[in-house]
């Protein structure tokens, strides 16, 4: 399960002035993530990170910015459905769907679970 820490919210809509950024890292060998906005018309700054997963608004900008990679589920090439269970928090018909179809991760999260893969 992901660990969130906030510190900032927001609640305007975004415009032109927004400065919004957000990335996902491995440290200590953890998959991290963290999210950053500013208003250059008003000083205001929001920060949100935490561990595991990103939260779904957050991970799919991610993934709209940097892509995807397919990568397959079990079998002898494919991701550990045990590791993917841990790392998404997926249920037994999650697992079945993405043994079928493959799994779409962010390039980090496929580094990271390639590299935790045996």
């Amino acid at each position: 399960m992901a660990e969130q820490q906030m510190y900032g919210v927001t609640h305007c809509e975004p415009c032109e002035e927004c400065v919004r950024e957000e990335w996902q890292f491995v440290a200590d060998g953890e998959l991290r993530w963290e999210a950053y906005d500013a208003r250059t018309r008003y000083v205001f700054q929001a920060c949100d990170r935490g561990r595991g997963v990103p939260p779904p608004w957050i991970r799919e900008r991610i993934l709209a910015r940097e892509g995807s990679v397919h990568l397959a589920v079990g079998g002898p090439d494919g991701v550990p459905i045990a590791l993917l269970r841990r790392v998404y928090g997926l249920s037994v018909a999650e697992v079945v769907a993405a043994r079928g179809t493959g799994y779409r991760a962010t390039p980090v999260e496929a580094r990271y679970l390639k590299s935790s893969t045996p």
